[in-house]
């Protein structure tokens, strides 16, 4: 390893120890079971008194909605917003084009996450998510390690889908990553560090928990996919302007580009006979009607 790149990995372990330590210092209290639900259910698209994310900040949703209207809505959004109710279909056309799952809460957990949002919003806090942390302070070499996890060279220890399948960061391959979700250079700006845990952590976004919702990510794996993705915050600044923009990788247009004249010229080289049949004889009459005519 060359001196400037040990000292790049050095700047960023420290910054990775800091964030860390951050993030392990804000959980000293053991979460309830409301902010354990919260976190696991909710908390990849809302915050409390966060500011919003996916979905609408829930800080005083208790005191904007009535009780039954949160129950049912929280139990069947996309019921609700079929059934046309003004303020269901208000939510989902603002928060285009994530979709709000149907929830598999009890009515008792529902009434509990409401007392969580409803506590929160009178004491003017926002919710930290308690298990929100990494599991070991992280090391440079897991940002090779999260770059391995990532393209799928290192498999998931859970036989998960790389994430490549469905995510580009910049200059991970030369053809990019997929464009199926969204762009994850910059997503260590978008969302703070323990959202970005709690994601790796509970992914409840519709296409990832049907992907891994039975097979989650292994303690270990998230500390280097996170050590990745704080990385990729560091090298590529100009990234981070717009998060979660999809980029398009060049190489990929040039590529194709030469693909596709490639393919014409294969299969006009493969059927260049393909006339041969009409030709002839409309070549040999006319020859004919021309020697007749000289006559």
């Amino acid at each position: 390893m060359s001196d400037a790149k040990t000292r790049f990995k050095l700047v960023v372990l420290s910054t990775f120890v800091v964030a860390s330590l951050a993030v392990v210092s804000a959980q000293t209290q053991a979460p309830s079971p409301a902010a354990t639900l919260f976190e696991k259910s909710c908390y990849s698209c809302h915050n409390i008194g966060g500011g919003d994310k996916k979905g609408p900040d829930l800080k005083g949703v208790t005191s904007r909605r009535t009780r039954e209207w949160l129950h049912q809505y929280i139990a069947s959004p996309a019921s609700m917003n079929r059934n046309g109710d003004p303020a269901a279909a208000e939510l989902f056309k603002k928060y285009a084009p994530e979709v709000m799952p149907d929830q598999a809460t009890t009515p008792d957990q529902i009434d509990a996450i409401l007392a969580l949002i409803e506590d929160l919003s009178k004491k003017n806090e926002t919710f930290v998510p308690a298990g929100a942390k990494l599991a070991r302070p992280i090391v440079p070499s897991d940002i090779d390690a999260g770059l391995a996890l990532f393209t799928g060279s290192a498999p998931l220890e859970s036989e998960g889908t790389a994430c490549i399948s469905c995510h580009n960061v910049n200059g991970v391959a030369t053809l990019g990553g997929g464009t199926l979700g969204p762009d994850l250079t910059a997503v260590n700006t978008k969302y703070k560090d323990p959202e970005l845990i709690g994601i790796l952590q509970n992914p409840n976004f519709p296409t990832m928990k049907s992907v891994f919702g039975t097979r989650p990510l292994a303690d270990e794996e998230i500390v280097r996919l996170f050590a990745y993705f704080q990385n990729a915050k560091l090298t590529q600044p100009a990234a981070q302007m717009n998060p979660g923009i999809v980029r398009l990788d060049p190489w990929f247009v040039v590529v194709g580009f030469f693909l596709t004249l490639l393919s014409v010229w294969s299969f006009s080289l493969i059927w260049r006979n393909r006339l041969q049949g009409v030709r002839e004889p409309i070549v040999s009459a006319a020859a004919k009607s021309h020697k007749r005519h000289k006559r």
